[in-house]
């Protein structure tokens, strides 16, 4: 009688267990705090220390469950990731690498699994087995490809211009829109008649190009590897000279000229683009309002540029510490102690910070396992979190809260201070006194 008494005791146990866990995922906005099995910082609930995340801000839902790197965020129709950053999910793609991709843009699907891949486009179904044989349409920026035991042969289809390549990439015959043909590394010449013309001999040492020829300003280019390379528009507004390229080359556009004696070393720029470069002390490059300057690279290095007439701007610091401004608000970061991200009135401040990316999926499924500091301000509220949760506090111009774990609490709102130990255990505030977790009204006689 005992052992079934401990055995019933114990799957009791269990089932008390599992459903303190799965009521922590069903109904998480009403889970209470007894740290770390589940805690809050500002609107999002933690669980079981750093692993477990769930917050709903502006009818947008986000849950992570980072022993798995997974996470699900449900605005774009919903998103999910797991095993970050090989698998994604979302209404528009899926994928999860190296072994299954799929993507529809309207009428068009491809999905592909191993080896396997298939889909649906304008021109109709299309699929295979690669390297065995296999047709597509619409993918890789080509209206057709088809292959049969590739690289033994293969066809492509770009606008009307066909190539097919006989034990890719020595043999090629182009015809239709483009004529000509390839024997690689030897000779090819490919043209369409009136536009255009490549050819190269030993590649890649001799090449010839022409092109634009159907309009004003035809140019052609001819380089010898690496005595000479020069490239030249009819008009002269467009032109490229190199001799023991890439080393010594001179170019023009529109804008600028440019100058290199010898790259990477020295180079200088003239024109509505101006700058110099001396690798690797000091650079600098400025057209109208953009500009580019480094000191001593990689040590040192800022650009600025607008776009639409809003600025960007970072300046970085042996690459990996940053200083940033765009369209996603300010961060700045020095590896590895710490990082600050702000976008209007809101902000983040993490230490340390081992993952210096300025990455969605990082930020939110990676970063908190490797954050022992944290401080967020969102709105009115401030929150801080020290070692997962251990302390926390949180503050609004009415009110404050401070937790140490699951051993005392003092907070103080509109009603007045008061404090709890051992997650309510024993508690006062102005309206209630808890003991053993019971909750009592607190009466007060009236003032004579």
């Amino acid at each position: 009688m005992l052992k079934g008494g401990q055995t019933r005791a114990q799957w009791l146990s269990v089932l008390g267990i599992g459903v303190f866990f799965i009521s922590l995922f069903l109904f998480p906005a009403r889970a209470g705090a007894f740290w770390p099995f589940t805690w809050q910082l500002g609107e999002e609930k933690r669980y079981l220390g750093p692993l477990v995340s769930y917050d709903a801000d502006d009818g947008e839902k986000h849950l992570v469950i980072r022993p798995f790197l997974f996470s699900y965020d449900s605005e774009e129709g919903g998103v999910y990731r797991y095993l970050y950053p090989l698998g994604r999910t979302s209404p528009e793609s899926s994928f999860f690498l190296p072994i299954y991709r799929a993507k529809k843009a309207g009428p068009d699907r491809d999905v592909s699994f191993l080896l396997f891949f298939g889909g649906t486009s304008a021109k109709g179904n299309y699929g295979g087995f690669f390297p065995f044989y296999g047709t597509l349409y619409n993918r890789f920026a080509k209206d057709e490809i088809r292959f049969v035991a590739w690289p033994f042969y293969s066809y492509v289809n770009d606008g009307g211009a066909e190539k097919r390549d006989i034990v890719y990439p020595f043999f090629s015959l182009y015809t239709g829109a483009d004529q000509g043909f390839k024997t690689w590394p030897f000779y090819g010449d490919r043209y369409r008649l009136g536009e255009r013309r490549k050819r190269f001999y030993a590649w890649p040492f001799v090449f010839r190009e022409e092109r634009n020829l159907d309009t004003d300003d035809p140019a052609e280019s001819l380089m010898v590897l690496p005595f000479w390379v020069h490239s030249r528009s009819r008009s002269g507004a467009m032109e490229y000279k190199g001799v023991l390229w890439p080393f010594f080359t001179y170019s023009k556009n529109s804008s600028r000229e440019k100058w290199n004696f010898p790259w990477p070393f020295f180079s200088k720029t003239t024109g509505e683009t101006k700058g110099y470069d001396y690798f690797p002390f000091i650079a600098r490059e400025e057209s109208g309002t953009d500009t580019q300057f480094s000191l001593f690279w990689p040590v040192y290095r800022e650009y600025r540029f607008f776009v639409k007439g809003e600025e960007y701007f970072q300046k970085s610091v042996l690459v990996i510490n940053r200083y940033m401004v765009d369209d996603r608000g300010t961060f700045f970061n020095i590896w590895p102690f710490f990082e600050y991200e702000q976008k209007d009135d809101d902000s983040t401040l993490l230490a340390p910070s081992v993952l210096p990316f300025r990455d969605r999926g990082i930020t939110r499924i990676m970063k908190p396992l490797m954050t022992l500091y944290e401080r967020n301000k969102r709105k009115d509220r401030t929150s801080t979190s020290l070692l997962y949760g251990f302390y926390t506090y949180e503050e609004t111009d009415e009110s404050f809260e401070a937790r140490l774990a699951f051993l005392f609490d003092m907070k103080k709102d509109e009603d007045g201070r008061g404090f709890e130990v051992l997650s309510g255990l024993f508690g006062v505030d102005p309206k209630t006194v808890k003991v053993f977790f019971i909750p009592f009204s607190r009466t007060s006689a009236k003032s004579p």
